[in-house]
């Protein structure tokens, strides 16, 4: 065993330790502070549908640490209640419009969905008391509609009403048609698309691979906008890969913001 006794050794085997100490300690504060200064490279805002119906995994989303947007269907048992816990867990909150589809269970609509047969008056006022019951919304996506969201007349109806309330419009894009789109430009409508389903197979690797494809579309155009679900199509499973894949994707540069977000931060999108 070797002792060393000498004092200039020691004094210099004890400036080396508080040098490394030092630049280990200057080493943590710059990676912190990088960190914080880092700006973000994409942006993701998150719609969840089929608030309403108190479906599976509302209580765990309201749990999650980012940005929300929740989707409530109108006219049912659930509808203010769930509404009303999203906007107390700082959710942004929408109106889900349910809209006859060219195909699928009509039980899925719900109660005074808008339909085909129905006039503009009776349209007006669906819009208008579902907003009403869901005072909080900023704006409407649709729930279904592959067949409204290809008809002139009717979405014009239901745009009026977007545009006399102040809000925006998302376009769950059950169809790919752009009438929704060009009577939002014709109209001065804030106009949004989604761009991936999360959910559209129930597993963590079909979600999370959708999460992952949502992060590069982010990358690559500035933003995203992913919808997923609550209830039988989603619900916990999805929440759960939401919540691991957005620790993923902060790390590569995503930040995750309300759908509101978008047109504030680039204001020239969505019109």
């Amino acid at each position: 065993m070797i002792i060393v006794t000498n004092k200039k050794t020691i004094a210099l085997i004890c400036l080396i330790l508080v040098i490394i100490f030092f630049l280990i300690f200057k080493f943590i504060l710059l990676e912190k502070d990088l960190a914080a200064n880092t700006t973000p490279t994409g942006y993701v805002a998150l719609v969840i549908d089929d608030f309403g119906n108190n479906g599976e995994g509302i209580d765990e989303l309201a749990k999650l640490d980012i940005p929300i947007t929740a989707a409530v269907m109108p006219f049912l048992e659930y509808t203010e209640i769930d509404a009303k816990k999203a906007y107390d867990a700082n959710m942004e909150i929408i109106l889900h419009l349910p809209m006859e589809p060219e195909k699928g269970d009509p039980k899925w609509l719900g109660p005074r969905a808008i339909r085909d047969n129905l006039c503009d008056d009776e349209i007006k006022e669906i819009v208008n008391d579902a907003l009403d019951q869901v005072k909080w919304a900023k704006g409407i996506n649709n729930h279904m509609g592959s067949k409204i969201m290809k008809d002139k007349v009717i979405m014009r109806e239901i745009l009026n009403v977007v545009k006399e309330r102040n809000l925006y419009f998302l376009n769950s894009r059950t169809d790919e048609t752009k009438v929704t789109e060009d009577i939002s430009k014709e109209l001065g409508i804030v106009y949004f698309k989604r761009d991936v389903f999360l959910d559209n197979e129930r597993n963590d690797y079909s979600i999370s691979n959708a999460m992952n494809q949502l992060g590069k579309i982010a990358l690559e155009k500035g933003y995203a906008v992913g919808i997923g679900h609550v209830g039988g199509q989603g619900g916990k499973i999805t929440v759960d890969a939401i919540d691991k894949m957005s620790k993923k994707l902060k790390e590569e540069g995503i930040e995750f913001i309300y759908l509101s977000q978008i047109q504030e931060l680039f204001p020239m999108e969505g019109k």
